[in-house]
């Protein structure tokens, strides 16, 4: 056993003028990408070199008016779409910070938890199991401490790390033990950071939702361009001359494939992602934001998530007179707690059953301090998932060993039979876990010598038992109906007795009214710690997959189940927060972790991460990523309608004596305004009305399944002959611009009649509502382009008269009718359909 004497640590100011003189810990990033090379890669997108090509025919054959036109949608496009770019970028950096490591460090004499970006060469960093090392540095003590290099050396099996001096690497976990380490390099200079040199990160990758709408792009884009291929044959035979035909055609392919859905739906992912955090919700990867409304089945611990995880000491059980004094002795001793009440006892790492064994002791009169001045520890076995219960050995005083010992009753206390003592202590505790309390059998043992690791819990004598109360959290009834009424199946997975858990999980409301609550048990034999979950998927006991409750759950049986229910098709949500949780949350669809009590290794490996550990949260965030998916779907009706009118009222032209209905300047005029603001203010549309009382999508299903495929047809089919009646019935001298201006009027009055629902007027959220205010300024864009002269002279227009002009308002007011009875309830209607 080492010296557990802590190191001194910095002060402020000396921290602070290290980070400004060594620069912040963090592993080197690519370059900020330049404004230039942003201008470049719009330039070059395969639509808008169409649009290059269309500018350079129109020049070749002397069309200035139309080159002029085509340039300044090319420099509308690209200009939107920097901004875009940089709006999504930042949004996504301001993630990355959200969601950045943790570390707790020793300054000015107390412990703090700060942005590993902020640790410093001289910090100590305070480890415990389930932290990841911020920095590299040398071993000042440690107690059991053991660490998993996997992730820098390549070595399999944990190392030991508990003697003084002992160099580790940052990115290391602790899978044991405590301690305390000096820092020595961080940044660029630590082993994270050699490794990540030259190495270029990807800011984020393509979720799901976005591949999919990449093949549908590409699919349209062949649909289109054999479209347009017709529009010029059909022109041709109407004999307009091939050159303008060709740029027609060209124009049209361009306007009517919504190129810019991709950057919209980035943006609306890493916007949705900033709300999340908004709501106490860390979105650590834009996946996550997308995959939240597709979630069927929540399964969440128990101990401070359903509970409010600040345990006290409810009972107590002994049956000699002189224990009492004995089982306090030995509940502060075999403990990891600080004996001083303002110590970090609420800090991630701290169990908050050790500290409530503290509070108890000092409650009885016990001076804790004191105690373990008079008995120092001399050896410890830290408490682990498989052995449940801890050990610890001590001076007894007499120049003996004290040994002293906690766990749970199956593990602590001899077979039923053997002893008569521990056969009542057994019943009393099973009838206080029945009673929904957390019972601990506490033994202690008199030695000559320090035992080897392997004797240290063998010949111990009970004590008594304690029996602690975790109270469950008032919001955590409202949070599981929350889920029920989404479809969502809470499940409640705890290493607890099943007694306990039963009765936790009838109090917070787990299953639905008058209900019974179905607990199931891991038994010994249903574990195969040496399989893989794949190797055998229907393997497990449709009694645990079943079960609301499973109890005496092992973390590594964790990951077993979540493979089990996504093999019966399940979209599955965990919580955890310790480091044996890691491989089950990100085994699960989304990973949660608790960002105040969690281990770094479970913020680590989780996809979203509560930073006030409420059940409530996980709610609000399903909430909003159904949001982001609908108003994704909002966003491809709206744009696909567009773009099927353009093509329907170019075809119909020739059929109606008409070669050409609209010009290319017209087109992308029409494109430009349609797919600019208006369409970036679709992803700020509020969730609709009873979102989260319907059921969840259906996995893998298309995103426009539903029958929104048929909506955007018949609304598309609508607003070409509103275009096409008013280029023939409406008597005037100039048809086209009616036409134009009807045809650019009556997509915008689609977006109106796609807007979400709103809730009434007395509970609504204040805020503008971006989308009318896009839809505003569009609106009298599209007014202007006939009837403010340098417009008209561009885009070859001219003023309507007034029946042309309430002829075009009709058919927008008749559009927006359409889209709202037609296809915004197809839009707001779950793809589990």
């Amino acid at each position: 056993m080492t010296s557990t004497a802590s190191a001194p640590g910095l002060d402020d100011a000396e921290a602070a003028a290290r980070l400004a003189r060594d620069g912040p810990n963090e592993l080197p990033r690519p370059p900020r990408r330049s404004v230039a090379r942003r201008v470049v890669t719009q330039l070059t997108d395969p639509l808008v070199l169409v649009l290059l090509v269309v500018a350079t025919v129109t020049t070749a054959i002397g069309d200035h008016t139309d080159t002029a036109v085509v340039l300044l949608v090319v420099l509308g496009n690209t200009t939107v779409g920097v901004i875009q770019e940089i709006r999504a970028d930042r949004s996504v950096e301001a993630l990355d910070r959200l969601g950045a490591a943790r570390a707790r460090v020793r300054r000015g004499g107390s412990v703090r938890t700060v942005p590993a970006r902020e640790v410093v060469p001289g910090d100590v960093l305070v480890v415990g199991a389930g932290d990841v090392l911020a920095a590299d540095g040398t071993v000042a003590w440690g107690e059991s401490l053991q660490l998993d290099e996997a992730a820098i050396t390549g070595e399999s099996l944990p190392v030991e790390a508990h003697r003084p001096g002992t160099a580790v690497l940052s990115g290391s976990v602790v899978t044991r033990g405590r301690g305390e380490v000096v820092v020595e390099a961080t940044g660029p200079a630590s082993a994270m950071g050699r490794i990540a040199e030259g190495l270029v990160r990807t800011r984020s990758r393509r979720t799901p939702l976005q591949r999919q709408l990449a093949v549908l792009g590409r699919r349209l884009a062949l649909v289109t361009v054999v479209l347009c291929a017709v529009v010029f044959v059909l022109g041709l035979a109407r004999g307009e001359s091939p050159v303008l035909m060709l740029v027609a055609a060209m124009s049209l392919a361009v306007a009517a494939v919504p190129e810019s859905l991709p950057i919209v739906v980035t943006l609306g992912l890493a916007l949705g992602a900033r709300r999340m955090a908004a709501r106490n919700a860390v979105a650590r990867s834009l996946p996550a934001v997308e995959t939240l409304g597709a979630v069927t089945l929540l399964a969440t611990d128990k101990t401070g998530t359903l509970t409010e995880g600040r345990l006290r000491v409810a009972e107590t059980w002994t049956d000699r007179e002189h224990d009492l004094d004995e089982l306090v002795r030995a509940a502060v001793l075999c403990n990891d707690a600080p004996a001083d009440p303002g110590g970090d006892a609420s800090s991630p790492g701290t169990d908050p059953l050790e500290t409530a064994l503290v509070d108890w002791a000092r409650e009885q009169g016990v001076d804790v301090t004191e105690v373990r001045r008079r008995h120092p520890r001399r050896g410890a076995l830290p408490f682990d998932a498989l052995r449940r219960r801890m050990t610890t050995w001590h001076d007894d005083g007499t120049g003996g060993v004290l040994a002293a010992g906690k766990g749970a009753p199956e593990t602590v206390l001899p077979p039923p039979g053997v002893s008569a003592r521990a056969d009542r202590a057994r019943a009393w505790a099973d009838d206080a876990a029945g009673r929904g309390l957390r019972v601990l059998v506490v033994v202690t043992g008199h030695r000559r010598a320090e035992p080897a690791a392997g004797d240290a819990e063998q010949d111990l004598d009970l004590v008594g038992v304690v029996a602690l109360q975790d109270l469950p959290r008032p919001a955590a009834r409202g949070a599981l109906d929350g889920c029920r009424r989404a479809g969502i199946r809470p499940v409640v997975l705890t290493g607890d007795h099943p007694g306990t858990a039963a009765t936790v999980a009838g109090q917070v409301g787990l299953v639905g009214h008058g209900e019974p609550v179905r607990v199931a048990t891991v038994d010994e034999d249903d574990d195969h710690p040496d399989d893989h979950p794949d190797d055998h998927p229907d393997r497990h006991p449709d009694r645990l997959l079943d079960a609301d409750v499973v109890a005496r759950c092992r973390p590594e049986r964790k990951l077993e189940l979540v493979a089990g229910w996504q093999a019966r098709g399940e979209v599955v949500a965990m919580t955890g927060d310790g480091v044996n949780d890691g491989p089950a949350l990100r085994r699960a669809d989304i990973g949660v972790a608790m960002g105040r009590r969690g281990t770094e290794v479970a913020r680590q490996a989780a996809d979203l991460v509560l930073a006030d550990d409420d059940l409530n949260t996980v709610v609000a965030a399903v909430d909003e990523g159904r949001r982001i998916h609908t108003n994704v779907r909002r966003f491809l009706a709206y744009a696909l309608a567009g773009g099927l009118a353009e093509v329907l009222v170019m075809l119909a032209g020739p059929v109606i004596g008409v070669a050409l209905p609209l010009l290319p300047a017209q087109i992308l005029w029409i494109n430009l305004l349609t797919h600019g603001l208006p369409g970036v203010a679709f992803g700020t549309e509020p969730s609709e009305p009873g979102a989260m009382a319907a059921p969840p999508r259906r996995p893998g299903a298309s995103v426009l399944a539903g029958g929104l495929w048929l909506a955007v047809l018949l609304v598309g089919a609508t607003v070409a002959a509103l275009t096409v009646a008013a280029l023939v019935l409406v008597g005037e001298p100039d048809p086209r611009s009616v036409a134009f201006l009807t045809l650019g009027l009556g997509q915008l009055g689609v977006a109106v009649g796609l807007r979400a629902r709103r809730p009434p007027r007395t509970t609504r959220a204040p805020g503008p509502d971006w989308l009318l205010i896009a839809v505003a300024g569009a609106v009298v864009a599209q007014l202007a382009a006939v009837t403010v002269p340098p417009l008209t002279t561009l885009l070859r227009t001219t003023t309507p008269t007034p029946t042309g002009l309430a002829a075009a308002i009709a058919g927008a007011v008749l559009a927006g009718l359409v889209a709202r009875w037609i296809a915004r309830p197809r839009v707001a209607e779950k793809e589990s359909s």
